[in-house]
């Protein structure tokens, strides 16, 4: 938990939820009637810049605070090469606003065994990979992961105007 910033609140930072069940369908949003406009790109590794211009604009339009954009993008660059990288040739990217939440989902075709908590501790400083959830943990309010015989899904929630210290 960590204070925001002038406030005395406190928000949970890197929660992950991670559900070990199958994913029997293709991708869809989850129903919620506050849910913005939703935004969608499929890509490939060699399309990855163009995951975070993507990224970036679209948490420009989502008024996520400037201090926070370039995380955000961070967090979803690591989590979208290891789609491409780990999971399948091709992924998707969806990004939608929800309850004052920027919402960005990445599913890609690709299955493995999850850990008990996936990037709940750092990397060691001589590792060369292995970082992307970690990194993703320390940006984002929460990483949802759902892996079945479809997929993998990892949904990453950030609150647009949270001030972290």
């Amino acid at each position: 938990m960590t204070s925001n910033e002038g406030h005395g609140e406190t928000d949970m930072r890197g929660l992950v939820m991670v559900a070990r069940h199958s994913i029997t369908q293709s991708w869809q949003p989850p129903p919620n009637d506050s849910a913005g406009p939703m935004n969608e790109m499929k890509f490939t590794a060699e399309q990855l810049p163009g995951v975070r211009r993507f990224t970036e604009e679209h948490a420009r339009r989502y008024k996520v605070d400037e201090d926070l954009l370039g995380d955000l993008v961070i967090a979803v660059n690591e989590i979208a090469t290891n789609a491409v990288r780990h999971g399948s040739s091709h992924a998707e990217l969806h990004m939608w606003t929800e309850n004052g939440r920027v919402i960005a989902e990445i599913h890609d075709s690709g299955t493995w065994t999850l850990l008990a908590d996936p990037g709940g501790s750092p990397p060691p400083p001589e590792a060369e990979g292995g970082m992307g959830i970690w990194v993703a943990r320390q940006i984002c309010s929460a990483v949802h992961i759902s892996t079945g015989i479809s997929g993998t899904v990892v949904r990453l929630e950030l609150s647009p105007t949270a001030r972290y210290i």
